[in-house]
């Protein structure tokens, strides 16, 4: 019978032991368990939210990276020079274009202000002559103007 009794002990017993069946220690559990499930959510949030990882930048060969030599720089400097000269060229091209315009609309003034002092009478062969002049001159000036002095 003492067997009896004995197992009659052991029914009476909690089965899961006597400090966790007590209520504090079912809250701190919860409170675990929350705290381990906001880690994994703030854990997963930060993943999301980083960039992704950013590649190695390349290599570059030094064939691609080199200084100009002696026969580069000094085919860099004839360029430059002629750029200089055509760009010379095309400043002396412009002032010239600008005095023989001046010189074109003061010759086309004088031709208007004498045939309108001739009135209704016919025009005279000067006339005709100075018309014919200053049309010729206002071509070469528009040909002027077309051209410009440059390279490739």
């Amino acid at each position: 019978m003492h067997l009896g009794s004995c197992q009659s002990a052991d029914l009476n017993q909690p089965a899961i032991g006597p400090m966790r069946s007590q209520p504090g220690f079912r809250v701190t559990g919860i409170a675990i368990g929350f705290a381990a499930a906001a880690a994994i959510f703030a854990g997963v949030a930060r993943a999301q939210q980083e960039p992704p990882p950013r590649p190695p930048h390349p290599i570059l060969l030094p064939e691609a990276n080199h200084l100009p030599d002696v026969n580069d720089q000094m085919v860099m400097k004839e360029q430059n020079a002629k750029k200089k000269d055509f760009s010379a060229a095309n400043a002396e091209r412009k002032r010239q274009i600008d005095d023989e315009a001046v010189k074109l609309l003061i010759l086309a003034k004088d031709l208007k202000a004498k045939m309108e002092k001739a009135g209704n009478d016919p025009l005279s062969p000067t006339l005709v002559r100075e018309a014919e002049v200053i049309e010729l001159l206002a071509g070469d000036l528009k040909l002027k103007m077309k051209m410009t002095v440059g390279g490739s």
